[in-house]
């Protein structure tokens, strides 16, 4: 395992930095988290720095935040309060590290639905965060672990930047694949509509991927490519090699997340199940009701019928999106009692129905002898096709959940890889971190 070591910032920087810190105390408190949404239309209409969604026993409360680390004025608050309208959102929040003499702030935006709330000191900022109603934390240190987290997504992002301007036609798709699933959804009027636009860019894009190690390789870019023969693809998967595929691999998963997002939403805006397909008459023309939803896939209809089942299926897309960014796609199989109840603790679902939450991949996605892995002698039960940089991140929380130093045979694994598999994952995410 690599004895470097990636440190962050105690006291975050404006801009992205700060941004990160304030996506994590959310994500660190159990919630669905949305970054950089931008619309465009053709021009850039707006750009929300975080959405968050908190998928409590009743309802789904979902809140825009803003984050400025420099000067600012209540012409900035007036433009959230404006985005809030155009959203339809009741609740927003306004974060920023010095008051400029305008402490009247909070008690003026109140009304409008906006929080204001100043972080000027760092070391209370979490406590501060708890006071003020956002949610508490399971584990405090892994409001670090998830910085990290974000650190990846976004050299991942500019990494695929910089090799579309550098002529990788595999590049070129996978920003157009970003922006579909990560702005271009967000903004649809309905679940069923983003749902819609989910699987239309995703049935775009079955092998991207691959597609791109075989232009790797040589050959012509093609995300339907019908061969699994790639050398660029299997050194990716061996030795964490080709951050850029890398990259695709997280964008496919990212797709799948933003699926099962919707469904979830879906599920709780029908919760007696889908509309009954049948015209209607405004007085003036015929229009389909329940449309969009009858043409969706199978295995969407079978995948939501089985979500509807499980009595915590709103926390289903949270749970998801901390077992592959933050958990880094697998759990130890030697440990599995223990994993599962701290996955139960950060998730808020049982630990007995974590196995049940682990299915979803495999009801909306079916692929061949499933979704979950065990790739050889080693304790890591793993999910197919996650970036071993993210792996590094979630073999990095072993080490913190498991208070481990750099010697990671402390663990006592029952398998004769495990611990040389974790410091290899660990030491992937690091090199590509620094």
């Amino acid at each position: 395992m690599s004895n470097k070591v990636v440190t962050l910032p105690e006291i975050p920087k404006a801009g992205e930095d700060l941004e990160d810190y304030i996506a994590a105390l959310f994500q660190a408190s159990g919630h669905f988290v949305e970054k950089q949404i931008i619309e465009r239309d053709p021009a850039d209409i707006l750009e929300l720095d975080i959405f968050a969604t908190y998928y409590g026993p009743d309802e789904a409360l979902r809140r825009l935040i803003e984050v400025k680390g420099g000067r600012w004025g209540f012409t900035d608050l007036f433009k959230v309060v404006g985005w809030m309208q155009y959203l339809d959102l009741e609740h927003g929040a306004f974060f920023m590290t010095q008051w400029d003499d305008r402490e009247s702030a909070t008690r003026k935006m109140k009304p409008l639905g906006l929080d204001v709330v100043c972080f000027d000191d760092f070391e209370a900022a979490p406590q501060l965060f708890t006071d003020k109603g956002y949610g508490s934390f399971a584990q405090p240190r892994l409001i670090h672990l998830w910085r990290h987290s974000y650190g990846v997504e976004r050299k991942f992002v500019k990494l695929i930047h910089q090799q579309e301007r550098a002529g990788h036609e595999g590049a070129k798709a996978a920003k157009t694949y970003h922006r579909q699933i990560n702005n271009g959804t967000f903004f649809a009027r309905a679940p069923e509509e983003s749902l819609a636009l989910l699987y239309e860019a995703y049935g775009d894009h079955p092998k991207l991927t691959l597609g791109y190690a075989r232009e790797l390789d040589g050959e012509g870019f093609d995300p339907h490519t019908p061969t699994s023969d790639s050398p660029s693809y299997q050194v990716m998967l061996r030795n964490g090699s080709h951050p850029e595929l890398q990259a695709c691999m997280y964008l496919e998963h990212r797709a799948r997340l933003a699926i099962l997002k919707a469904a979830v939403d879906y599920a709780l805006a029908h919760p007696d199940g889908p509309p009954e397909f049948r015209t209607s008459e405004d007085g003036k023309s015929f229009f389909f009701q329940g449309l969009t939803y009858h043409v969706l896939p199978g295995t969407f209809h079978d995948g939501i019928a089985w979500l509807r089942e499980q009595p915590n299926f709103a926390r289903y897309a949270t749970f998801w999106q901390q077992f592959l960014w933050g958990w880094g796609g697998f759990y130890l199989e030697d440990r599995t009692g223990e994993e599962f109840e701290w996955m139960a603790e950060y998730s808020g679902i049982p630990a007995d129905e974590i196995p049940t939450a682990l299915e979803a991949f495999d009801r909306f996605f079916p692929i061949s002898n499933g979704w979950l892995t065990t790739p050889g002698p080693t304790d890591i039960h793993m999910l197919k096709m996650v970036p071993m940089i993210f792996q590094g991140i979630g073999a990095h929380q072993r080490r913190i959940q498991y208070k481990l130093g750099k010697n990671l045979s402390e663990l006592q694994p029952t398998s004769r890889y495990t611990a040389s598999d974790l410091g290899k994952r660990i030491s992937c995410a690091v090199d590509f971190l620094l």
